[in-house]
C-alpha cells in the first residue's frame, strides 16, 4: 500500500470501528432488555425462556470483540503508567515500544487462535451443546472478524500517530 494512502485508508477503518462500536451498543440494549425479561418471566409468572441465557452468552462476545477496536482508536483502554511518568521521555518512548510490540504479538496470537477455532468451528460442524444447537461458526467469526479489527487498528495506529500512542482526535495532532 502507498504510503500517502494509509490516513484514508485508517480513516475507514475508524469509520468501520465506529459502526462495530455502536452495533455493540445496540446489542446491549437488546441483551439487557432480554435478560429483563426473562427475569419478569422467571420469577413472577414461573416461565423461564430457554434461549435468552445462551443467546445473551453469545451476544457478550460479539459486544467485546466489536467495541474493542473502537476503544482502541479512541484511546480508552487502561493503561498503567504510574511508574513510566516518573521515567524521561527517552526511558516512555522505550517502554512504549516494548509494550506495543507485545500487544501488537497479543492481538496476532488471539487473531490467530480464534480464526483456529472458527475453522474447526466449520470444518467439523460444531454446535452449542445445548437446546438450541447454535452453529458455532456464528459465534466465532464474530471473535475473528473483531480480533482482525483490533489488530489492523494497532497496526495503523503504530504507523500513523506520534509515538505509537492511540489519540482520539486527528491524525498528526500531537498527544498532549
Amino acid at each position: 500500500m502507498e504510503p500517502h494512502r494509509l490516513p484514508s485508508t485508517y480513516a475507514k477503518i475508524k469509520k468501520l470501528n465506529t459502526v462495530c462500536a455502536s452495533l455493540a451498543g445496540a446489542i446491549l440494549i437488546f441483551v439487557t432488555f432480554a435478560i429483563f425479561y426473562d427475569v419478569i418471566m422467571r420469577y413472577f409468572f414461573n416461565r423461564p425462556s430457554i434461549w435468552i441465557t445462551e443467546v445473551s452468552t453469545y451476544l457478550l462476545l460479539y459486544m467485546t470483540f466489536l467495541g474493542t477496536a473502537y476503544a482502541l482508536q479512541q484511546g480508552v483502554h487502561i493503561r498503567v503508567t504510574f511508574l513510566s511518568d516518573l521515567c524521561s521521555r527517552r526511558v516512555q518512548r522505550i517502554v512504549s515500544f516494548i509494550t506495543s510490540f507485545f500487544a501488537l504479538l497479543f492481538c496476532a496470537v488471539l487473531l490467530w487462535q480464534t480464526g483456529k477455532m472458527a475453522w474447526l468451528a466449520l470444518s467439523r460442524s460444531w454446535t452449542s451443546p445445548s437446546l438450541l444447537s447454535v452453529p458455532l461458526i456464528y459465534v466465532y467469526s464474530g471473535m475473528v472478524f473483531g480480533a482482525f479489527m483490533l489488530l489492523l487498528t494497532f497496526v495503523f495506529q503504530l504507523i500513523l500517530t506520534p509515538g505509537g500512542e492511540a489519540d482520539s482526535g486527528d491524525l498528526g495532532k500531537e498527544n498532549e
